[in-house]
């Protein structure tokens, strides 16, 4: 499947495994050829030259880069692991289920009974 986006690696003219440094070096080489005052402010320099900025910010930082890298799929994120509970389960859950259950009930009956006693 063939894709209309081009990544930030792409834009930067890098690999996706590419180390900081080379983050650096090609965002400098990238923002000097974008930059608005080189363009005479043309539109769609100064908008790349803004993706050339976003590029870098999310590429230089680790948390952001590894979510980056899930969402365009470089790296697969990981299976959660199965919660896994050696005790059996507890009464508490059952009685809360009933504790609510009565209260609902009790609502209502009670909303009943005040609506009823409002027609008189």
């Amino acid at each position: 499947m063939e894709s209309n986006y081009i990544t930030y690696y792409q834009l930067l003219g890098i690999e996706s495994n590419a180390s900081t440094e080379e983050i650096l070096k090609a965002y400098k080489e990238k923002a000097k050829e974008y930059h608005p005052d080189k363009n005479d402010g043309h539109h769609t320099a100064t908008k790349l030259f803004q993706y050339i900025q976003d590029a870098k910010a999310v590429l230089i930082d680790p948390q952001q880069r590894l979510e980056y890298d899930f969402m365009i799929g470089v790296k697969k994120r990981p299976e959660p692991a199965p919660f896994i509970s050696n005790s059996k389960p507890s009464k508490s859950n059952d009685n809360l289920g009933a504790l609510l259950a009565a209260g609902a009930v009790g609502l209502l009956v009670g909303l009943f009974l005040s609506s009823g006693s409002n027609n008189h």
